[in-house]
């Protein structure tokens, strides 16, 4: 069971933990403990994962050249603004942004409460829909309405990650939390590029601060 942890935790805490069980075997309520405590262990990891960072970069950065070329279109297209040309990058750009978004809500460990899990409910929901929703879309079956309704989903989450963060004191990763979905529920397709500029810097954020030592780290767990 000890090898179900990451191996940062088993080299750092793995003997001594084996130590403690020899002198004392273990019952099935100190299973489940360990089954938790690996769950706990890759959720909330000592050193930030790179994968949110870097999800964020590639979604945002996706995001932002299909906006871009939505925009350069000679008519703009009508609200919520995809054209066929783009579905297939905002269905990839969407799928990574839900991944920074669950990212972004595990920072807060078990201090969340219900309002944590309302927000990565909502976001897992909107997100999925979202992507359904483009690939319908591609596929000849869906509209405008069930795009926008959708994409209003995601956002919603979003939203309520970002506040969580910065009532947390998560801060500057709130802020630009709570900028990327207000920007794409103006119903504007430039506001688009401030949607995309917004997650790639929050994958900047995550990036310079994995690279802070360890003691200068907010700590979310």
């Amino acid at each position: 069971m000890i090898s179900l942890y990451p191996r940062s935790w088993r080299q750092r805490y793995g003997d001594e933990m084996l130590a403690v069980l020899d002198a004392r075997p273990g019952g099935h309520a100190d299973r489940l403990d360990l089954l938790r405590g690996a769950l706990d262990a890759w959720l909330h990891p000592a050193t930030p994962s790179m994968v949110p960072a870097g999800a964020a970069l590639i979604g945002g950065g996706a995001w932002t050249v299909g906006a871009a070329a939505a925009l350069a279109q000679p008519v703009p297209a009508d609200w919520p603004g995809y054209v066929l040309d783009i579905i297939g990058l905002a269905f990839v750009a969407v799928g990574f942004l839900l991944v920074a978004t669950l990212g972004c809500a595990l920072r807060w460990g078990d201090t969340g409460g219900n309002a944590a899990r309302v927000a990565i409910v909502a976001s897992v929901a909107g997100y999925g829909a979202w992507m359904a929703a483009l690939a319908g879309t591609a596929a000849g079956d869906a509209d405008g309405p069930m795009l926008a309704a959708a994409q209003t989903l995601a956002m919603a989450g979003t939203l309520m990650v970002g506040v969580l963060l910065l009532w947390s004191g998560d801060e500057p990763l709130g802020i630009l939390v709570i900028v990327a979905p207000v920007a794409m529920l103006v119903p504007w397709t430039a506001t688009w590029l401030v949607f995309g500029a917004a997650w790639t810097l929050i994958g900047m954020v995550m990036i310079a601060e994995r690279s802070r030592p360890a003691r200068d780290r907010t700590r979310h767990s």
